[in-house]
């Protein structure tokens, strides 16, 4: 895989330029907390932030597809970055929330579709006409292994952020948060600076000569919008099992909840970053709805295994065990979308996964939260996990994939 022309950059420089994903929103959280006394007000700021990157996610995909995934990433992270130090001054200024809300609301809809252009890249350089066709469960799984590592690293970067700040400037709580976020800003746009001088994504030339892409794209496309479903139910789950973590670890540890649950969520991020590279290095000659069906098989049976368990020790031993399955899961999502759509659409049908992702992690964390409080505790909401991702089995039945679709 090192040996694709363009490969070193796209790995390395999607590790910078997706440091800071594993940082921000905590980071918001906590500083918006620190400087307004508000949870409320942290959580308008954050949920103003990743609405509209939802919303504004296939809008610069397609935008990508015309113009460019290089020109697009290099303008989207100008912007992000610029938008992201306005709303720092601006919360640090104390300015009204309304006026925070519009900046995180520019902040979002600017962020850089550093995923979806480097899954679009991967699939165009292992076409079935280029030599390293036989690479592309391997380019996948890779991508998807090195963005679990993101958020497996970036809360222990804010962690050291703060220590170390807090060190020097003793009593400003506010200030580890603002200098992580700073540091988050300037790895988004050094790294996406770097992804698109790179000779992988430069190659991603924008479609001239075919009609452009109208109306409703890659959803028209068939199988499309039954695999949007499946993954809606996937990241239904992903959002509900922090909540359904940290609840666990509460009822369990009390006061130390806090703490527990960061290090639970590591293990389990760790061992899907583990789980990407070994699916990296194996072939499977089964086809990709077959692997998608059992994978979603074994990503339900998980949840309900985390529901089971007595204490904390087998919690974490089950999290490191399923969690190997999450980055796999990512792979072969991305690699279905690159069988259904042709690649003058690749770019979108990628952020339609990131709204998906987006907008259903969010509302499966806001519905685990209510089942936490009023129904059964933890183990209630590793149910609703697991039931989300039962239901993403039964809608994954209809997605059919043919061996290849032309470019």
């Amino acid at each position: 895989m090192w040996r694709i022309p363009g490969a070193p950059t796209l790995l390395l420089g999607g590790i910078v330029a997706r440091l800071g994903q594993g940082v921000t929103v905590i980071a918001w959280l906590l500083l918006v907390r620190e400087t307004r006394g508000s949870y409320a007000d942290a959580a308008a700021v954050t949920a103003a932030i990743s609405l509209a990157t939802a919303a504004a996610a296939p809008v610069v995909g397609r935008l990508a597809d015309l113009y460019s995934a290089q020109r697009v990433l290099s303008a989207c992270a100008v912007v992000y970055s610029l938008s992201r130090i306005a709303l720092l001054t601006a919360v640090l200024n104390g300015r009204p929330l309304i006026e925070l809300c519009v900046l995180a609301l520019i902040t979002g809809a600017s962020f850089p579709p550093v995923s979806p252009a480097l899954r679009a890249t991967w699939s165009m350089l292992t076409a079935q006409d280029k030599p390293h066709a036989d690479l592309r469960q391997t380019t996948m799984a890779a991508e998807s292994a090195l963005f679990e590592f993101v958020f497996v690293v970036g809360p222990l970067l804010l962690s050291a952020t703060i220590l170390i700040t807090g060190f020097f400037a003793p009593g400003d709580p506010a200030i580890g948060p603002a200098a992580a976020i700073l540091g988050a800003a300037a790895c988004s746009l050094l790294g996406c600076l770097w992804l698109a001088r790179g000779t992988g994504m430069r190659s991603m030339t924008p479609i001239g000569e075919n009609p452009r892409t109208t109306g409703l794209g890659p959803l028209r496309a068939h199988c499309f919008p039954a695999l949007l479903g499946a993954a809606a139910g996937v990241m239904f789950a992903f959002g509900a099992a922090p909540v359904a973590i940290a609840a666990f670890a509460e009822e369990i540890h009390a006061g130390g909840g806090p703490g527990v649950t960061g290090v639970l969520i590591a293990i389990w991020s760790l061992g899907s970053a583990i789980g990407g590279i070994w699916f990296g290095t194996i072939r499977l000659s089964a086809p990709l709805r077959t692997q998608f069906l059992v994978i979603l098989a074994i990503l339900a049976a998980g949840y309900f295994l985390w529901a089971a368990s007595p204490n904390t020790f087998v919690l974490a031993a089950i999290l490191f065990i399923s969690g190997a399955i999450i980055a796999p899961a990512l792979a072969v999502m991305a690699n279905i979308v690159a069988e259904l759509t042709v690649e003058s659409m690749r770019n979108e049908a990628y952020t339609w996964l990131t709204t998906i992702s987006m907008s259903f992690a969010a509302v499966g964390a806001a519905v685990t939260g209510l089942v936490v409080e009023s129904a059964g505790g933890a183990r209630a909401g590793f149910i609703v996990a697991g039931l989300a991702t039962f239901v993403a089995l039964i809608v994954a039945l209809r997605v059919r994939t043919p061996e290849r679709v032309p470019a």
